[in-house]
């Protein structure tokens, strides 16, 4: 299946996509004591890394020389639930969830699986889950190699192919019985943070993007302040439009754009109206949204090849964190007007131009009328060519380049 985001490999190392959530204030201590019975820990560096929506790597937050007996202390400032990781010296990523403001964490190196936790309730249930997760996840890998054994011999008997359709049914029922658990974590769990570590590490394995779009959905629903949610949500319905590649059946194409009033990060009011006798790209996005800051560089690219033509930019953000918003728009480039209610999404912006997933965007022509949506990578940099340069896009231009390829 489509690989939705970049996430943890399973058991191996740490390279996960996560967005903040506000849900507590965040700050919390981290204490407790290392052990390794497989190697000295003394001299030893222990580090607390927060997982970074705009960061390939985790972000150091707190190290420490783990002393003599093992012990440790480490601590954040930084507002909001997310995940952290514990690791020594760089080495197997321990999961954390701050969701107190005293933990306790006691590690073993030798047992990377079971740490010793109390004062999070979230990070228990997390390992619990992984521990279940992690049996049910070796007999369907068992099942799946013994199938693939007799998938490559060279001739079958009657016999053989018997026990073939015993591997299918049984492989099936045991995936049947990994995606209930996975189902269960998901529409049960209480914590936003470890119900995004599921959907973005194990569900994935199991689930194709049509299955795992209505749960991303609902617990984006039910946890509407999780920008990390929000935008695995945005991310597995991009799969699923990208698998179905069907026609365009969007309910506001060819009809009036409607018109939408917000602020600047400025203060200044702003309207989608205002644009008006122009070709303007409506970018809706957030600071939060990983798929909308990879595809920024693109939007840049095509802004700055097009903006001394009839046409320019609004970025419309679901965002909830003005500095978050504005510190976004500054490190991304994006040198356009931008506008937000500040309502996630709750914004006004969502209703009025029906969409359920980020990144996405309308283009308006100069009379006001919606001509495209969803326009990604080439196909926006497409369509603006055809609109001000349609000598290079004739249909004879277009057979030749098929020709030559």
């Amino acid at each position: 299946m489509k690989k939705l985001l970049s996430c943890i490999i399973f058991l191996n190392a740490i390279v996960f996509t996560s967005c903040n959530s506000t849900s507590s204030n965040g700050r919390f201590t981290v204490t407790g004591k290392v052990t390794d019975k497989s190697s000295s820990i003394q001299g030893k560096y222990i580090f607390l890394k927060e997982v970074s929506i705009t960061d390939k790597e985790p972000v150091i937050i707190d190290s420490q020389k783990v002393s003599a007996g093992g012990a440790f202390t480490l601590k954040s400032n930084i507002a909001g639930q997310h995940l952290f990781i514990v690791t020594i010296n760089g080495g197997f990523p321990f999961l954390l969830i701050n969701d107190n403001n005293e933990i306790t964490y006691n590690i073993n190196g030798s047992d990377p699986l079971h740490p010793d936790i109390k004062g999070s309730d979230a990070t228990t249930k997390l390992y619990q889950f992984i521990n279940d997760y992690k049996l049910k996840d070796s007999v369907l890998t068992n099942t799946a190699i013994e199938l693939d054994s007799m998938n490559k011999l060279p001739t079958t008997t009657h016999q053989q192919d018997s026990i073939m359709e015993v591997l299918v049914d049984k492989k099936k029922a045991e995936i049947t019985e990994i995606n209930t658990f996975i189902k269960n974590f998901i529409g049960e769990g209480d914590n936003p943070v470890a119900i995004f570590y599921v959907l973005n590490v194990m569900a994935p394995r199991t689930f194709e993007p049509k299955e795992l779009l209505p749960l991303a959905q609902a617990a984006s629903v039910r946890f509407k302040d999780d920008g990390s949610l929000a935008a695995f949500a945005s991310r597995v319905k991009e799969a699923v439009s990208g698998d179905e590649n069907a026609t365009d059946n969007y309910p506001l194409l060819n009809k009036a754009a409607p018109d939408l009033a917000m602020t600047s990060p400025d203060g200044l009011p702003v309207k989608i109206s205002d644009f008006k006798g122009k070709y303007l790209l409506v970018d809706f996005w957030a600071s939060w949204c990983g798929p909308c800051r990879a595809e920024n560089p693109n939007v840049v690219k095509v802004y700055n090849k097009f903006r001394d033509k009839n046409f320019t930019i609004l970025g419309v953000s679901l965002d909830q964190d003005k500095d978050a918003w504005a510190k976004a728009i500054k490190n991304d480039k994006l040198t356009w007007n931008h506008m937000s209610d500040l309502k996630q999404w709750e914004s006004a912006a969502v209703q009025a131009y029906h969409f359920d997933g980020i990144p996405f965007n309308v283009l308006i022509d100069p009379l006001g009328k919606i001509i495209a949506d969803n326009l990604r990578g080439e196909d926006l940099d497409k369509k603006l060519d055809q609109i001000f340069n349609p000598s290079a896009t004739t249909p004879a231009n277009d057979s030749a380049k098929t020709q030559k390829s």
